[in-house]
């Protein structure tokens, strides 16, 4: 379980306990800060395993697509599943909200974003896989480049 999703799940459960909320917050502010970080050190690392695997170092490209792209889709999909849930709660912008409106606010605000670290850190024990690699990977691109001159 990722820091991140074990705050926010500390924040769900806390209620109006301020310490627990405080604690969780945090707990999920650390986690998301290794969270938005990691994509930038593993690039370097999908980099080296694309050129490993097919003989092209794509850099530009693997920048472009895993780091810009797809911040901007996160971003995107960031901003529109809550408002999806939102409005299937009926929640209504500048009003009394209903108790189901309030409760889908609760739950965007802490169950939707530990279910997506937990989904994250599900993904992020793939990536251990071929990390473990990573030596071996440097070794041979490093006998390669040296072949080559």
């Amino acid at each position: 379980m990722s820091l991140a999703a074990l705050g926010q799940i500390i924040i769900g459960f806390a209620g109006s306990n301020i310490t627990l909320i405080v604690i969780g917050w945090t707990l999920a502010s650390l986690g998301t800060g290794i969270a938005v970080t990691l994509p930038f050190a593993m690039l370097s690392d999908t980099v080296d395993y694309g050129e490993w695997k097919s003989g092209i170092r794509a850099s530009g490209f693997l920048t472009a697509v895993g780091i810009s792209f797809c911040i901007k889709l996160g971003a995107g999909l960031g901003s529109f599943i809550p408002s999806l849930i939102l409005d299937s709660a009926g929640y209504v912008a500048n009003a009394t909200q209903t108790p189901q409106a309030l409760a889908a606010i609760k739950f965007c605000f802490t169950w939707l974003p530990a279910i997506f670290f937990a989904i994250g850190a599900i993904i992020m024990l793939k990536y251990v896989k071929y990390e473990k690699n990573e030596g071996k990977i440097r070794q041979e691109l490093e006998e390669r480049l040296k072949s080559d001159n």
